[in-house]
């Protein structure tokens, strides 16, 4: 079986309309040249890289962050079958760095997958990582030394290593890695950011009337796009995400919500579903002085499935282990919705159907929060 990858920050430029689109859409930075339970369901444009096809339904993911810790998730089961660090697998001295002491964070990416190579062979169990052995950058000048290192799977063995050179993380974000001009080579993606994409969706059909649009993720034919629209009050702008079918050069919006439920919302391999987390505000809670504070929207445990076709909504699953501040890393092929409290438990959550066997791509390249992990699909 063939493995799949899944490479955050958003442009400088895109800054100033951070407030305008979806949670988790910007953070700061430049782009450089980087227990288990289970429950059942109840109820591209040219800037877009294409990304290999994977298994209808792999066995295993294997998560990926960016302090170099490695899950591996038996998806048959489901459940976490093993953990490691790739610092201990990674030679001598390690070409992925030790953290100094347990729980301390790096100030970038440690590892981060970047695609496959081919679809045949030897190819088909091999993961390559764009990792550092620096811990923390240079004072001097804000960089630190990357390399793309060949693993083997299942065993995670380190077959091969090639120097990338020097990057800046203190302005922008370790290297992500594409294919060079010449057989077997790769080269640091050019640092394109995050076009706007507001021109180009005008020329389809109901793409008019967008701003700040931006392609977030895709996948087959299908991009998420993010963007601004007129609100309930003329004039004020609101974040509102919709589908891009590149193929039919057609564009349709999400169906907004009829009871205020909104959140996160993420592309299934393949492209035709989409899979929306619904958010309400918690109660504010109360201050030292009295007042009640602004409190953030909470997760509530509920997932809605939307068709990307026409953005009308198709399903919903309600499961209250995700509630509240689980995050979630992936939908898989086979149709789980995978959970993670950030400490190394997961939850998965059944949403009813299987999806396609293209994966879903993003320009992210790092995820200190850990909200955002690398994966890679596996028969393995």
């Amino acid at each position: 079986m063939t493995p799949f990858l899944v490479a955050g920050r958003t442009p400088a430029p895109l800054a100033v309309i951070c407030a305008l689109l979806l949670p988790g859409a910007c953070s700061a930075g430049q782009a450089t040249p980087g227990d288990p339970q289970t429950s059942r369901a109840q109820a591209v444009s040219a800037a877009v890289p294409a990304g290999k096809a994977h298994p209808a339904n792999p066995r295993f993911l294997y998560v990926i962050y960016c302090n170099g810790t490695v899950d591996r998730l038996d998806l048959a089961r489901p459940a976490k079958v093993s953990s490691f660090a790739l610092s201990e697998r990674s030679g001598t001295p390690p070409a992925v760095a030790v953290a100094p002491s347990p729980g301390v964070k790096p100030d970038s990416c440690l590892a981060r997958p970047t695609a496959t190579d081919g679809t045949g062979g030897a190819a088909e169990r091999q993961v390559r990582l764009v990792a550092t052995p620096q811990f923390y950058r240079s004072d001097a000048d804000g960089q630190k030394a990357y390399r793309l290192l060949t693993f083997s799977l299942p065993d995670w063995t380190l077959r091969q290593q090639a120097d990338l050179g020097m990057f800046d993380v203190l302005n922008g974000t370790p290297p992500r890695m594409v294919r060079g001009p010449q057989a077997g080579h790769w080269v640091p993606r050019p640092s394109e950011g995050a076009p706007d994409a507001t021109a180009e969706l005008a020329g389809y059909a109901g793409g008019q009337g967008l701003a700040f649009a931006r392609f977030t993720q895709w996948s087959g034919d299908v991009s998420l796009v993010e963007f601004a629209g007129p609100g309930p009050s003329q004039g004020t702008p609101q974040a509102q995400a919709g589908f891009a079918d590149h193929a039919a050069r057609r564009f349709v919006r999400l169906a907004d919500p009829t009871d205020a439920g909104s959140g996160p919302v993420r592309l299934a391999p393949g492209g035709r579903f989409a899979v929306r987390e619904v958010q309400r505000p918690q109660a504010p809670a109360p201050s030292a002085q009295g007042a009640a504070d602004t409190a953030p929207s909470r997760n509530t445990g509920e997932l809605r499935v939307y068709r990307t076709a026409d953005g009308q909504q198709v399903a919903s699953v309600a499961d209250a282990r995700i509630a509240g501040t689980w995050n979630g890393i992936a939908i898989t092929p086979g149709g789980w919705a995978v959970y993670t409290d950030g400490r190394g438990a997961y939850r998965f959550v059944a949403l009813g159907r299987t999806f396609g066997t293209e994966p879903v791509q993003d320009g992210e390249t790092d995820d200190l929060d850990g909200t955002r992990p690398g994966l890679v699909y596996s028969g393995q």
